[in-house]
């Protein structure tokens, strides 16, 4: 049996709305053909509108539970700002044994435990200026 990881607490709700955007698509499509080609459109531009008020609504849902996981998670929140090695400490504060970070979905380390980002970054090689060299590959002929 193959392992599962973590999933998104948002997953199911944003699979529902590619479903009823695929069907959104689709009734637009139907909307338009019925306006041009002069037949009656009424019933798909209302089913149409079905569709996008369930977008609505489904998007609705997701940002709250966003909201809802964000800060007991650390999910969707800032990152945490760097510290230098020589400031990071052990926590004092807080309960008896408690981690310093802790796995809360996805691949996602609470605010406490995201590792420090690099503050400078390699210089790069300084660029060649003059006429490129004449280079012959035996392939040429």
């Amino acid at each position: 049996m193959a392992q599962r990881g973590p999933t998104r607490p948002t997953a199911r709700i944003e699979e529902a709305i590619g479903f009823v955007g695929m069907f959104g698509v689709l009734f637009l499509g139907v909307t338009v053909f019925c306006e041009v080609t002069g037949r009656p459109a009424l019933g798909w531009a209302l089913t149409l509108l079905v569709c996008v008020l369930g977008i609505v609504a489904l998007d609705r849902w997701r940002v709250s539970v966003l909201r809802r996981t964000a800060s007991a998670d650390g999910i969707g929140g800032a990152p945490a700002a760097p510290a230098s090695r020589s400031a990071v400490a052990p926590p004092t504060a807080g309960p008896v044994g408690a981690r310093v970070h802790r796995h809360v979905g996805w691949d996602e380390l609470a605010p406490a435990g995201r590792r420090q980002t690099r503050a400078t970054r390699p210089v790069a090689a300084p660029a060649r200026t003059g006429p490129a060299p004449d280079v012959t590959r035996s392939s040429d002929g």
